[in-house]
C-alpha cells in the first residue's frame, strides 16, 4: 500500500518505535509512580525519560511540565478550558473542530465566547491586522494552528503568539501538523502551550498526546483520581505532572513515542521538513499540469505551507475521489477532515477534497507511484 494519509497518523513506525513499545511490554510493565520495587522504579524512569526529550524537542525548561495525554485533542481540551474558561478567545478560520468544538460548547453553556479571525492566504500583513481586530477587553487566549490539517496553510505563529502577549492573552498551539516538522522553543518565544499528538510527526504509536505548558499554576485536569501521591488527601495533589494525570499512564505507548522523539531530535526537524516539502512540491507540479485535476491552494513552499495538498478529480467529491485511489492501492483521506471551518474558507464544504499528506517515511518512488495512480484516475474520470 502507498501510505499518504500521514495528517491522520504517520505509518509505517520506525523500528525503533515498534522495538521500544515491545520493551516497554517486555521489561517495564509496572506501573510507573505508584510502588516501589524495581520494575516499578525502572518504567517510571523510562516515562520521565520521555518527559525530558519532550522538554528539550520543545524548549522547556522543566520536564515536570509535560502532561501525556491520550491525543492532541485531548490535550487542546485541558488548555482551552483552563486558558479562555468564562472569557473571550480568538482563533483562526482554518482551526480543526478539536478547537472549534470545544469552545462552541463553552459558548452555548454561557461560559465563555469566541471570535475567528481570518488567515489571509495572500498578506502576513493582513492577518495580523485581522487578528488584531479580533481582540476584545476581555480576551483571555488565543488558539492557532501550526498548519491547516486539510490546506497545509502555515499562520505567522510567532508573530500572533507576539500580539495575543501584548493584549494580556496566552497563546495556545496546535502543533498537530507540525510537531516534529517545525522547531519550537517555549522559552524563547511567546507560546503558553503546545498541544501535540504523539502519533503524527513524533512518530509514536496511536493513543499518545502531550501538553507542554509554561504556565502549569493555570492549567485545570479534566480528570481526578488516583495519581499515586498523597493518597490520604481527598482533593487532587498539587504538584505537576500528577496533578494532570490521574490514572495509570500508557507506559507502552509513552515508550513508543520517546523513541520517536528521539528519532527526531537526532535527524532534526528541519531535514524531516525539507525531505516532505521536496516529495509535496513534486506531486504538486505534476496534479498542476493534470487535466480534471483541482488544485485549492498554491504552490506548496516551506515557510508558508505544510506537505499537504488537497485536491479532487473531475466531478468526483473527495471521499470518491479517495475511494477510486484506494481501489488502485493508494490510502488518502476524503471528506470535510474534521475541519468545519476550513473547508468553509475554501468553499470545499458541500464536495470536501481529498487530502494527500505527507509523512517522513515517505519516498521519491512512492510519490511517483502516486501520482500515475492519480493520472490514471483522472484519466478515467
Amino acid at each position: 500500500m502507498l501510505y499518504f494519509d500521514n495528517a491522520a497518523t504517520t505509518w509505517p513506525k520506525p523500528a525503533e518505535v515498534k522495538n521500544a513499545v515491545l520493551s516497554a511490554l517486555t521489561y517495564y510493565g509496572a506501573n510507573p509512580g505508584r510502588s516501589g520495587h524495581r520494575m516499578a522504579i525502572e518504567t517510571a524512569a523510562q516515562v520521565f525519560e520521555c518527559r525530558e526529550r519532550a522538554a528539550t524537542l520543545f524548549g522547556c525548561s522543566e520536564p515536570e511540565n509535560v502532561i501525556f495525554t491520550k491525543n492532541c485533542t485531548e490535550a487542546l481540551n485541558i488548555a482551552i478550558r483552563s486558558a479562555a474558561l468564562g472569557g473571550h478567545c480568538v482563533i483562526s478560520d482554518l482551526e480543526h473542530n478539536s478547537v472549534l468544538r470545544p469552545l462552541y460548547k463553552m459558548q452555548l453553556s454561557g461560559k465563555g465566547e469566541f471570535s475567528i479571525a481570518e488567515v489571509d492566504l495572500h498578506s502576513e500583513e493582513q492577518t495580523l491586522a485581522n487578528f488584531e481586530r479580533a481582540m476584545q477587553r476581555n480576551t483571555r487566549a488565543v488558539v492557532l494552528t501550526g498548519a491547516s490539517n486539510v490546506f497545509g496553510i502555515k499562520p505567522p505563529v510567532l508573530k500572533i503568539a507576539k500580539l495575543a502577549h501584548e493584549h494580556g492573552a496566552l497563546f495556545i498551539l496546535d502543533a498537530a501538523q507540525t510537531a516534529g516538522t517545525e522547531k519550537y522553543d517555549m522559552e524563547q518565544s511567546g507560546i503558553d502551550f503546545i498541544c501535540a499528538p504523539g502519533h503524527k510527526g513524533l512518530l509514536g504509536p496511536t493513543g499518545t498526546g502531550i501538553l507542554v505548558t509554561k504556565k502549569p499554576k493555570i492549567l485545570k485536569p479534566l480528570i481526578f483520581g488516583g495519581t499515586g501521591s498523597y493518597s490520604l488527601d481527598f482533593a487532587q495533589p498539587p504538584d505537576m505532572p500528577e496533578r494532570m494525570e490521574s490514572g495509570t499512564l500508557n507506559v507502552p505507548g509513552i515508550c513508543g513515542l520517546s523513541a520517536g522523539i528521539e528519532k527526531v531530535s537526532a535527524e532534526g526537524e528541519s531535514t524531516i521538513s525539507e525531505r516532505e516539502m521536496q516529495l509535496a512540491q513534486m506531486i504538486y507540479a505534476e496534479l498542476s499540469s493534470t487535466k480534471n485535476v483541482t488544485l485549492f491552494t498554491p504552490p506548496p513552499k516551506a515557510a508558508t505551507s505544510a506537505a499537504v495538498i488537497s485536491f479532487v478529480i473531475s466531478d468526483l467529491t473527495g471521499e470518491q475521489t479517495a475511494a477510486e485511489l484506494a481501489a488502485r492501492g493508494a490510502a488518502t483521506r476524503g471528506g470535510f477532515h474534521c475541519a468545519a471551518l476550513a473547508h468553509r474558507k475554501f468553499g470545499t464544504e458541500k464536495r470536501g477534497t481529498c487530502r494527500i499528506s505527507i509523512g517522513p517515511m515517505n519516498t521519491f518512488d512512492e510519490a511517483l507511484k502516486l501520482v500515475r495512480i492519480i493520472h490514471t484516475v483522472a484519466k478515467e474520470n
